[in-house]
C-alpha cells in the first residue's frame, strides 16, 4: 500500500496564502496611505486657500474699518464746525439786533409822538411815551407791527397826562424783539441735535446687538 504524505503540500500553500493574503493588506494599507496622504494635500491646500482667503478679507475690514473711522471722525469735525459758525452767527445777530431795533424804533416813531423809555429783556421789549392824539399812537403801532424787528406787539396802557399847559397821550407798549435770522439758526440747532440724538440712539442699539 502507497502512503503519500500530503502535509507538506498543504503547509506550503496554507504558507502561500498567507503570504498573498499579507501582500494584499500591505497593498490595500499601502493604496489607503496614499489616498489619505492625497486627500490630506487637498485638504491642507484647501484650507491654505481659505486662510489666504481669510486673511484678504480680514484685510479689507481692516481696511473699512479704517475708512468708516475716518467718515465718522471727519462727520464729526462737520459737525463741529457747523456748531461753532451757528454759534458765531447767533452772537452777531444778537449783537446786532438791540442796534438795528433802536434803528427800527426811530424810523417808527411819528413827529408827533416821543419816546421816554425803551427796555428789552431776553427779547421781550418795552416802550413808553407820550403823543400828541390817540391817532398817532395807533400809526406809530402800525409802524411797529410792520417791522421785521417786532412782532406781537400790544397797547399795554394809554392815560391822559398835562405838561406845561398841554393835554398828551401816555402810552405803554409791548413787543417781542425779532432779530431777523435767528430763528432759522435756531431751527438748525434744534435739527442738529435731534440728528444727533437720533445718530447716538443708533449707535448704541448697533453695539447692544454685537
Amino acid at each position: 500500500m502507497i502512503r503519500i504524505n500530503l502535509l507538506p503540500v498543504r503547509h506550503s500553500r496554507r504558507q502561500e496564502a498567507v503570504k498573498n493574503e499579507v501582500i494584499v493588506a500591505s497593498v490595500g494599507v499601502a493604496l489607503m496611505c496614499m489616498a489619505m496622504s492625497g486627500l490630506y494635500f487637498v485638504v491642507h491646500g484647501q484650507l491654505s486657500v481659505a486662510r489666504a482667503e481669510n486673511r484678504t478679507l480680514q484685510k479689507r475690514i481692516d481696511q473699512t474699518r479704517e475708512i468708516v473711522a475716518e467718515v465718522d471722525e471727519q462727520e464729526r469735525m462737520r459737525e463741529d464746525v457747523q456748531t461753532k459758525l451757528r454759534v458765531i452767527k447767533k452772537l452777531k445777530a444778537n449783537r446786532v439786533g438791540p442796534v438795528h431795533m433802536l434803528d427800527e424804533l426811530s424810523q417808527a416813531t411819528p413827529e408827533k409822538l416821543q419816546l421816554t423809555a425803551v427796555e428789552e429783556d431776553r427779547g421781550k421789549v418795552g416802550i413808553t411815551g407820550v403823543a400828541v392824539t390817540n391817532e398817532v399812537i395807533s400809526d406809530f403801532l402800525s409802524s411797529l407791527e410792520d417791522s421785521e424787528y417786532f412782532s406781537e406787539v400790544y397797547l399795554n396802557a394809554i392815560d391822559t397826562t398835562e405838561t406845561g399847559g398841554v393835554k398828551l397821550k401816555e402810552f405803554s407798549v409791548g413787543a417781542r424783539l425779532v432779530v431777523p435770522g435767528i430763528e432759522e439758526l435756531e431751527a438748525e440747532e434744534k435739527e442738529a441735535e435731534e440728528a444727533k440724538s437720533k445718530k447716538n440712539k443708533k449707535g448704541k442699539s448697533g453695539k447692544a446687538r454685537k
